[in-house]
């Protein structure tokens, strides 16, 4: 049976379902810039119209040559006893399969941009992109961020490549009114992934909002965990009744800030970051735990009912309180 082909067409088929929502479009780089070590600022103009997109939702990159088709005839010079030649590209040499989850952290018009780090053949090939090269991409994807009525503050937590959306959103905050801090973690400097004015981080300052950068190893500002910086914040706050967190990065650093915001009583939204092939739910790859009371596939130990949801299409934003992390 042709497997292969076949999710390709129910792919096709997930992406022309919503015409006006989303679609295969191509692109062109306008910018790639290295920001960090390992990090890169990539900014591409879309051939054509490119729907609503709103903070939170993602696109998925293609990691490669869009001419170079993976389900094109394979052609085998081979004789029995011998070691057949290959011609294809992806047997020939390194290369993506699949395309890659990429949430937005801005975006201009026709031009999106998106800020991803080098740890893999995918990544690398959108490094080593320059000016006028061709990508192609699908989306928008997922849901989004909310901002609830009655709230005006804004907790960005965005730990290593999960401070994109947050970028995004907070653009979002500002054109809304509302006011924000921009929390940054890493490991140490070198992988801070933004833009320095000064001490702060420009993504955040040039929208009017401070911004509180921890580091592991304390190489620059708060040595300590993010988490740290937000306890700080919170403590100083005269009233969180207003404030809603928003989180996105590492599991575990997102599963102490749900702890944090469900023990202070606070509204947190958070974006998992799964590993997913299609980010269409074609695949079913990227499943999470999220509490639920209809037809649940199971209990916890302690008696939440919780059914498997796909953070491609029922999120990749979640509240906080829905999800089961162990």
């Amino acid at each position: 049976m042709a497997i292969l082909p076949m999710m390709i067409d129910h792919a096709a088929a997930a992406v022309n379902a919503h015409p006006r929502e989303r679609g295969l479009f191509s692109a062109h780089v306008v910018e790639n810039k290295l920001i960090c070590r390992e990090h890169y600022r990539l900014r591409f103009k879309v051939d054509g119209e490119f729907p609503t997109t709103r903070p939170g939702q993602f696109i998925q990159l293609g990691c490669r040559t869009p001419e170079s088709d993976p389900f094109g005839d394979v052609d085998l010079d081979w004789q029995p006893g011998e070691i057949p030649t290959m011609h294809q590209p992806e047997l020939c040499g390194p290369l993506a399969f699949l395309r890659r989850p990429f949430s937005l952290s801005g975006r201009d018009g026709s031009v999106l941009e998106v800020i991803h780090r080098v740890v893999g053949v995918g990544t690398q090939w959108l490094a080593d992109l320059r000016v006028g090269d061709v990508v192609d991409l699908i989306g928008p994807l997922g849901n989004a961020f909310e901002l609830p009525l009655g709230k005006s503050l804004g907790l960005l937590v965005g730990g290593g490549v999960g401070l994109p959306p947050m970028f995004y959103l907070a653009e979002a905050m500002r054109d809304a009114g509302w006011d924000a801090v921009g929390f940054v973690g890493a490991m140490n400097k070198d992988l801070l992934a933004v833009t320095w004015d000064g001490d702060e981080a420009a993504e955040f300052k040039r929208l009017g909002f401070r911004t509180v950068i921890t580091t592991d190893d304390g190489s620059f500002g708060i040595q300590g965990l993010i988490t740290d910086g937000l306890l700080r914040t919170l403590g100083e706050l005269p009233d969180v009744s207003q404030a809603v967190i928003y989180t996105c990065g590492p599991e575990p650093m997102m599963r102490a800030v749900a702890m944090i915001a469900a023990e202070l009583g606070i509204d947190c939204q958070v974006c998992l970051e799964q590993a997913m092939a299609c980010g269409m739910g074609t695949c079913q790859s990227c499943i999470v735990r999220i509490e639920e009371h209809d037809q649940p596939h199971g209990k916890t130990d302690d008696g939440r009912p919780w059914r498997y949801r796909l953070a491609c299409t029922d999120g990749s934003v979640f509240d906080s309180t829905q999800v089961l992390w162990c």
